[in-house]
C-alpha cells in the first residue's frame, strides 16, 4: 500500500518558477499533512567575479552579501505565513549557502529526511543550460527520493516564464 509523503522540500528564490513550486509543494503538504522544509540556498558559486570590494576583485562584499540575505531571509518569511495560512502545520524554513545542485540533491534531502522534492523548472536560458545545466536537472537525476519539476499552475495550466522576467538574486 503506498502512503502519502511525509517530509516536502521545495527550493525557493524570488523568481516566478520558484513561486509555482512553493505553490505547489504547500498544497502537497497540506494535503499529505506532511512536513515542509521551504530551503534558499545562496549560491557562492555565482558570486565569483561580481564585484570588486576591501577583499579584493571576485569577492562580493559584506554589505553585497549582508542585503541578499535579508531580502531571501524575508522571502522565506513570505513563504512560511503563505504555508501556515494553507493549512501546513509543520513548517520549516532553511537558509544555506553553497553549491545549489548538491545541497538540493543529496546533502538536505538526506538532513532532512525528505521523500519528495519539488524545484521550478529552469530558469536559465538555453546558453546557461548548456554551459552549467540547471538545478531541477541535476536534483532529478542525483535525488535519493522523488522530484516533482512544477510547469504549471494549481490549476495544472501551463505557465510560460520568460527568462527575461525570472529574477535571480
Amino acid at each position: 500500500m503506498m502512503t502519502g509523503y511525509q517530509d516536502v522540500l521545495v527550493g525557493v528564490d524570488t523568481s516566478p518558477q520558484s513561486q509555482l513550486a512553493l505553490d505547489k509543494a504547500i498544497a502537497i503538504a497540506a494535503q499529505m499533512q506532511a512536513t515542509l522544509d521551504i530551503v534558499t540556498i545562496i549560491n557562492t558559486e555565482k558570486f565569483i567575479g561580481i564585484t570588486q570590494g576591501p577583499m579584493g576583485f571576485g569577492a562580493a562584499t559584506p554589505q553585497v552579501l549582508d542585503e541578499l540575505t535579508t531580502k531571501l531571509k524575508a522571502n522565506l518569511v513570505r513563504a512560511r505565513k503563505a504555508a501556515v495560512a494553507a493549512g501546513v502545520t509543520d513548517v520549516q524554513v532553511h537558509l544555506h549557502s553553497g553549491n545549489s545542485k548538491s545541497l538540493l540533491a543529496t546533502t538536505l534531502p538526506t538532513r532532512y529526511g525528505t521523500d519528495l522534492i519539488v524545484l521550478g523548472a529552469t530558469g536559465l536560458n538555453a546558453v546557461s543550460r548548456f554551459l552549467i545545466g540547471s538545478n531541477a536537472t541535476y536534483v532529478t537525476r542525483n535525488a535519493p527520493c522523488d522530484v516533482l519539476v512544477v510547469r504549471t499552475d494549481q490549476q495544472h495550466q501551463p505557465v510560460k516564464t520568460s527568462t527575461r522576467l525570472t529574477r535571480r538574486l
